[in-house]
């Protein structure tokens, strides 16, 4: 049976929103408003790119992250592995075609069948969405 990891930047209080400073987002960019962000958290990222086998997202942050990660060499790790996006309404011809392997799942039924499945641990970015149903499944 696969792991599956979460991995997002979280506040306190529940922010989970575009940390970076992508636009379109109430509270954009608030990870990296921190007086000292820690080199210790981008070795947990590292590290956490280096262990993932395959990586799951849902639909928004498929969106958000295809178009940017398979050009940065910050996440060159993650173009040859394969990339599941969990939505009810993302189209093929919608995937970006620079990614490598990405296959749409359309339910958290299809996540629990790829979960029985052998190999190594996939990583969640983002999606909180997605994070809130795996929890309450």
């Amino acid at each position: 049976m696969r792991t599956l990891i979460s991995t997002a930047f979280i506040s306190l209080d529940g922010v989970v929103e575009a940390p970076g400073g992508e636009p379109g987002y109430r509270n954009s960019g608030w990870t990296f408003k921190a007086v000292d962000f820690l080199p210790e958290a981008y070795d947990i990222k590292g590290r956490e790119q280096e262990e993932s086998a395959a990586l799951m997202m849902g639909r928004v942050s498929y969106e958000a992250f295809s178009p940017v990660w398979p050009d940065m060499e910050e996440f060159a790790h993650y173009n040859a592995l394969p990339k599941y996006v969990v939505s009810t309404t993302l189209t093929e011809d919608e995937l970006v075609p620079n990614w490598g392997e990405t296959t749409i799942l359309r339910s958290l039924d299809e996540v629990a069948a790829l979960k029985e499945t052998e190999g190594g641990p996939i990583i969640v970015h983002g999606s909180a969405s997605l994070n809130h149903a795996l929890s309450d499944a």
